[in-house]
């Protein structure tokens, strides 16, 4: 169930007095506030068998509950004073239930009106009821780490660990064609993982088969998470696939909790209905109490979670819950101050290349790309070397544009900044070019004149080389090489630095002929230049080929 509180505590506190008590107001579905849909309300069957997280035997379960398992909260119960040490200011579940003495978990605090668990990196699975509408995602916080890690204690949390939601993605709280469907999932203000881990989906589509034994973690009646690896499925309702029953021992909190399938520990469903969860003994409460065969109660009912995948990747993609790639992003927005060229607090963005693929990069120039301020893009290559770098890059205004050909395949980061130490921002954008097969040899003409032995006035060329390739080149010995006067020749990588460079080569005279083999890691665009020695005048014809 969802447990109404804060002003809504004093508010429905007529209802919840209905919901725990069948005799002042009759059944209610579980939790079911006055006014509200369908909610999860717990209840014990049999033995008692919630567990705090620190106390079960089943490492895999501790695993989720701990990494996977949120719990939905009211900011206004949120004591983040100190960032690292975050606390609520609800009361116990004694007393906000009113429960008698000696009941279990009674001096637990309870700030949690439904659970959730995470499914993907920014994915929250949840009942549909306790997110209704886009008020239910902006009002309430979702909080990881509410656990016990020993019986004194629970777990210190930090401002990480409190999340909010940015949409609700997929929701459905209906009966449509004889199937009745409650389930809801959100996105996240941001990714949980790394910090968090989601938990796994069961496979397939089959239904629950009757007697087999099922899990279930989550905040019942808002309290440190609880694992409950006793209940057994009473029917699975194979006909409709639209929820199945069991006997877990759940309560008002429960909705939205993860049910485990144990032959096989992946989430079957989602907890949303049940029964009767608190009675009154005298002027206290106590914990409802069924029978294990269920004679006497109907049972908890759980979502199937597999209608709750088909309509979130009906409507969006995922690789871990559809195994489909979702598009790779083409933008990234930015602001910035005082990076010293794009040196220094810079955005970055990696990106992945194939040899030969051209990329265009800019703040102007491409569709979607902004600017304000005068920006700076550099990018760099696989090895982390720059291999193209840009501040003025169109005809008009300060944005950059720059475009160039990964000569390896890998990934490549954009980074963008400023100018100088201005303060600057936008929209970065990209388009990637098909990859075209880098030639392997070619010729290009030159002359040249005062060229300061190929340091200035030169005719340049560019190359593209992966690691481990072996460039020759010059004005002999080389496939249509030829020249006049005294050449020189000099080899830049993709980051301009001159790796090589030659003036009378090897039984050649007064021309010139180089060969170099690319380094690992340093492969990209190099550059040919051809000049004379000294400030003498020459030409002909640079021949290269690469093996």
């Amino acid at each position: 169930m969802r447990i109404p509180r804060t002003d809504a505590r004093r508010k429905l506190l007529g209802a919840l007095l209905c919901t725990f008590s069948v005799a002042a107001c009759g059944p209610a579905s579980e939790g079911e506030p006055a006014g509200s849909g369908s909610t999860e309300q717990p209840v014990v069957y049999g033995n008692d068998d919630r567990m705090d997280v620190y106390a079960h035997p089943d490492a895999t379960l501790r695993q989720y509950a701990m990494q996977a398992s949120a719990v939905m909260v009211d900011p206004f119960e949120i004591d983040d004073s100190d960032p690292n040490n975050v606390v609520f200011t609800s009361p116990t579940l004694g007393e906000w239930v009113n429960l008698c003495p000696g009941q279990r978990f009674i001096d637990d605090p309870s700030p949690g009106y439904c659970s959730g668990t995470l499914i993907d990196d920014d994915l929250l699975l949840t009942a549909g009821h306790c997110v209704t509408d886009a008020a239910d995602c902006r009002d309430f916080k979702w909080a990881f780490n509410f656990y016990r890690p020993d019986a004194n204690s629970v777990q210190t949390m930090t401002t990480q660990d409190i999340f909010s939601c940015k949409e609700i993605v997929v929701r459905r709280e209906n009966t449509s064609s004889g199937r009745t469907l409650d389930f809801a999932i959100i996105r996240l203000d941001r990714p949980a993982t790394p910090r968090f881990a989601p938990a796994p989906i069961r496979p397939g589509n089959a239904a629950m088969t009757t007697g087999a034994n099922v899990a279930v973690i989550g905040s019942g009646s808002g309290i440190p998470l609880k694992i409950d690896s006793g209940g057994t499925v009473r029917s699975g309702r194979a006909s409709t696939l639209d929820y199945f029953t069991a006997s877990t021992d759940t309560f008002g909190g429960n909705s939205g909790s993860a049910v485990y399938d144990m032959s096989s520990h992946t989430i079957a469903g989602i907890l949303v209905r049940g029964e009767l969860d608190y009675v009154y003994q005298g002027s206290c409460r106590v914990v409802n109490e069924c029978s294990q065969d269920g004679t006497d109660c109907n049972g908890e009912d759980i979502t199937y979670v597999r209608p709750a995948i088909e309509a979130f990747c009906a409507a969006t993609t995922s690789v871990r819950l559809c195994n489909t790639t979702p598009p790779p992003a083409t933008s990234f927005d930015f602001t910035a101050s005082n990076t010293g060229n794009a040196t220094v607090n810079t955005t970055r963005h990696a990106v992945e290349l194939a040899a030969g693929q051209s990329l265009t990069v800019g703040t102007c120039g491409l569709t979607g790309a902004s600017f304000t301020g005068d920006t700076w893009l550099r990018v760099n290559g696989p090895s982390g070397i720059e291999v193209a770098s840009n501040d003025d890059g169109c005809a008009t205004g300060r944005g950059s544009n720059v475009t160039f050909t990964a000569g390896a395949a890998g990934t490549y980061e954009i980074i963008a900044g400023c100018y100088a130490n201005t303060s600057c921002g936008g929209t970065v954008t990209w388009t990637i070019g098909t990859a075209t097969p880098p030639a392997t040899s070619g010729t290009f003409s030159y002359s040249s004149v005062n060229s300061n032995s190929a340091r200035q006035n030169t005719t340049h060329e560019d190359v593209t080389l992966t690691a481990g390739q072996r460039l020759a080149f010059g004005t002999c010995n080389v496939a249509g090489a030829s020249g006049t006067g005294d050449s020189f020749i000099r080899l830049y990588n993709a980051a301009g630095t001159q790796v090589k460079f030659n003036d009378d080569g090897a039984g050649c005279g007064s021309l010139s002929h180089v060969t170099y083999t690319v380094p690992a890691g340093a492969g990209g665009t190099y550059q040919l230049h051809a000049g004379c020695y000294g400030n003498t005048s020459c030409g002909g014809t640079v021949g290269w080929t690469v093996q």
